[in-house]
């Protein structure tokens, strides 16, 4: 009796693992029957940050008695101006009106902005005069303006459905809004088009270590005793 029940056990155990057994190559004939769904691109690639460029332009009006800026009037010159010489592209460009009521205010412009430009260390900057055309005598203001590389924003609002999870993939728009805060964040836009250039190395010191490295010696430089501290001194 004890023979026949060992041997029912023994059975029962390898049935088990014979269903054990189908389910697992049940499961492995329906993955393969899946479809390939590939991977989306990376958030850099799917939310690009545009650069390009644009015109800044500051508008000045004179009276007939000439061209007299307020304090107010004084700030906002030496803001543009400055914005000019961090992220400024090309010349800056002043625009006079070639016709319209007779002022001096287009030739005080010139001399107002000329000597801003000094002021900020810009003198020999290429500073370029033009005329543009204006209706009867209507009052047309002296256009100071440049060219700026800027970003585009990015629109963020049309977002993909968040219930699509059955392809284990992120939402379209996922990463949108971190590349649009990133691309509001710089300030110039031309470190996304190449890099900054580097200066040359300085030639006395290289050729102390090339002349250290081919003697066998060690490069590094000498640390002085007061840099070193123990931990022993440190915790008294």
């Amino acid at each position: 009796m004890q023979k026949k029940s060992n041997i029912r056990k023994n059975t029962t155990g390898f049935s088990r693992q014979i269903g054990l057994g189908v389910t697992l190559v049940t499961a492995l004939i329906a993955s393969g029957c899946t479809t390939y769904q590939p991977s989306y691109n990376p958030t850099v690639l799917r939310n690009k940050i545009t650069v390009t460029e644009s015109v800044e332009r500051l508008e000045l009006y004179a009276g007939t008695a000439g061209l007299h800026l307020s304090a107010r009037d004084e700030k906002s010159v030496a803001a543009f101006l400055s914005q000019y010489a961090s992220s400024g592209q090309g010349p800056l460009y002043i625009s006079v009106p070639s016709s319209g009521a007779p002022n001096q205010g287009a030739v005080q412009a010139q001399s107002i902005v000329q000597d801003y430009l000094g002021r900020m260390g810009m003198a020999g900057r290429n500073m370029q005069t033009g005329h543009y055309k204006v209706r009867g005598n209507a009052v047309a203001p002296v256009i100071v303006s440049y060219r700026r590389l800027t970003t585009v924003p990015i629109d963020c609002s049309q977002g993909a459905s968040l219930t699509h999870t059955s392809n284990n993939q992120p939402y379209g728009n996922f990463g949108c809004a971190q590349t649009a805060n990133l691309a509001a964040l710089i300030d110039n836009p031309m470190q996304l088009l190449a890099p900054y250039g580097l200066d040359n190395a300085y030639a006395t010191r290289r050729m102390t270590v090339i002349d250290k490295y081919n003697a066998g010696e060690v490069t590094a430089s000498d640390t002085a005793e007061t840099q070193e501290v123990s931990a022993s001194e440190s915790g008294s």
